[in-house]
């Protein structure tokens, strides 16, 4: 529905109009009948498909293996089963009848293929793509979808390919101008119709129904007065200027890209007319293949063992630019007008003897804002050439110098920049030197600090070395002076006992002769003096004294 929508509302085509005028009366009974208008599934193709159920179908939308035993259909490229697509491929879409944007009862729409094709093209096995086409052509807008996910698979190293397989008229060709490569399958294959066309009814404000006498009103808001202007101009007043204008400018935009993408294209291979396909061979169409080679040429061109097309324009190319840039009012470019065969062939040996009488500056943004000319200001052509007047002239004179002096003021600032740029290098230069020699005298303190506490440990060993010898020493200094109390405690002792033993003998009579010794009191050497006295400063040579004196004097 959506699509038969589309073809009832769009006014500018890129269409045959044999298609139209042939299409325009199955739509209208289909209209008035109330029927289902659907397209029937494909009974034959270049492929086959085994569906879920076991039912074999020939697919329009599908991915192909180099060697094309191998065929998946989209709903492969989301999977993540056993079935999801797992060979490097080429992606195919089906263009089979006129081309819209939403789709509907003809074939998928250019939104849909838009889609499908970016889809592919995100996939890491896609390795090219190719647009099988037989349509008559279709609305204007739907080039801009194609040329999108072309733009796209570009990007992505992935080439594209248009395979004629009967008719490629108007938007048909104009996809097929935006791939890298075309192909025909059969020499009769129709090839062209470039242009633009507007097919539509209009119903004028104010009319009447004939049958049920009711009148027609299409009211605007007073601030709306360009809202449906072209067409409001044609149904109220017979006025199709400014649509004319529009279809005109498309047209000029349609030819300069078929063109650029087919440089040996004449001036007569782009005002409408249909081609066989061995009549455009070299121009229109590259060469002419089978549906198989074209996925090997993808697979070739894709992996580099191919080189793609070079192509060369056509001897004419002066006079065929000429009829790019503006729409021409030939006789022969007008719809409504049927030259005979007699008179066409001497319009033909005359067409590019016709001149433009004015060149649009809008064409020319550049050299219009050089020569300040004003939107809509037109420069005029005469027999012998396009002339620039004085006026013109010192604009551009004027616009040229500033721009000289705009240049020298560039290069000034350049100059100045750079000169800063050197300072700022200076600088930075003697700034690192200086960060350098910081960083040498860093360096150094940290060694002469990791020295000095180097030195600082040895110094603290070394102290508590001297520690622990003075505590060893003080030991036996105390230990020293325990047995010097001791010896001198058995001096006394001793002394005592000599004291008593003189002063008190024995008072028994009869106790016989006095002891020689009384005891060993009288052989007991007298105490010496000069006891050792204890030195400090030599506690190791004081206590050996002191142990010597003692063993000299029987008192260890």
């Amino acid at each position: 529905m959506k699509g038969l929508y589309e073809i009832l509302t769009e006014k500018k085509w890129m269409i045959s109009p044999d298609f139209v005028h042939g299409i325009r009366k199955a739509l209208e009974q289909n209209l008035n009948a109330h029927a289902v208008y659907e397209r029937t599934a494909p009974t034959c193709g270049f492929v086959t498909v085994n569906a879920a159920d076991g039912s074999i179908y020939y697919p329009e939308e599908y991915q192909i293996s180099e060697d094309g035993k191998q065929v998946r259909g989209q709903w492969a490229l989301d999977s993540s089963n056993d079935d999801a697509q797992n060979f490097p491929f080429v992606s195919v879409l089906t263009i089979d009848g006129p081309i819209t944007r939403n789709g509907g009862g003809c074939s998928y729409g250019s939104i849909d293929h838009r889609n499908m094709m970016i889809k592919a093209a995100n996939h890491p096995l896609c390795r090219g793509h190719i647009f099988i086409i037989n349509t008559p052509g279709g609305s204007a807008w739907a080039k801009n979808d194609y040329e999108q996910a072309i733009n796209y698979a570009s990007s992505q190293g992935q080439p594209v390919i248009a395979f004629v397989d009967g008719m490629c008229a108007s938007a048909g060709m104009y996809l097929a101008s935006l791939c890298d490569e075309r192909y025909y399958m059969h020499p009769k294959d129709e090839i062209g119709c470039i242009g633009v066309m507007a097919s539509f009814y209009t119903q004028a404000d104010g009319s009447k129904n004939q049958f049920t006498d009711e009148t027609y009103h299409e009211l605007y808001d007073p601030e709306s007065f360009d809202k449906n202007r072209e067409f409001r101009d044609i149904a109220n007043d017979g006025d199709s200027e400014k649509l004319v204008k529009e279809l005109g400018e498309l047209g000029v935009e349609f030819r300069a890209d078929v063109k650029k993408a087919c440089p040996a294209a004449k001036d007569e291979h782009l005002h409408g007319k249909v081609f066989d396909a061995e009549e455009v061979k070299g121009i229109l169409m590259d060469a002419q293949s089978d549906f198989f080679s074209c996925v090997k040429r993808c697979f070739a061109l894709y992996n580099g063992t191919a080189e793609p097309i070079v192509r060369k324009p056509s001897d004419d190319e002066d006079e065929t630019k000429g009829s790019l840039n503006e729409p021409s009012d030939h006789p022969a470019h007008d719809p409504q007008l049927e030259p005979d065969k007699a008179s066409s062939a001497k319009k033909k040996n005359h067409q590019h003897t016709i001149h433009q009488k004015s060149i649009n500056m809008a064409n020319y943004p550049k050299i219009n804002a050089a020569c300040g000319m004003q939107d809509g200001q037109q420069i005029e052509v005469k027999e012998e050439g396009a002339f620039m007047n004085a006026p013109l002239l010192d604009t551009l004179e004027a616009h040229l110098t500033a721009q000289e002096q705009a240049v020298a003021d560039a290069k000034q600032k350049a100059t100045t920049a750079e000169q800063s740029l050197a300072d700022l290098q200076a600088k930075h230069d003697a700034l690192a030197e200086t960060i350098a020699k910081k960083d040498d005298e860093i360096k150094n303190l940290k060694e002469a600090k990791a020295k000095a506490d180097e030195d600082i440990k040895d110094l603290n060993d070394a102290k508590a070395k001297a520690d622990e010898e003075k505590a060893k020493v003080d030991e036996e200094l105390k230990t020293a002076q325990a047995s010097l109390a001791t010896a001198q405690q058995t001096i006394a002792d001793k002394d005592a006992q000599i004291a008593e033993l003189n002063e008190n003998p024995g008072e028994e009579p009869a106790q016989g002769a006095a002891p020689q010794n009384n005891g060993e009191g009288a052989q007991v050497e007298t105490a010496k003096t000069g006891y050792p006295t204890w030195n400090p400063a030599d506690p190791v040579g004081s206590k050996k004294a002191i142990e010597e004196y003692k063993r000299e004097n029987g008192l260890l």
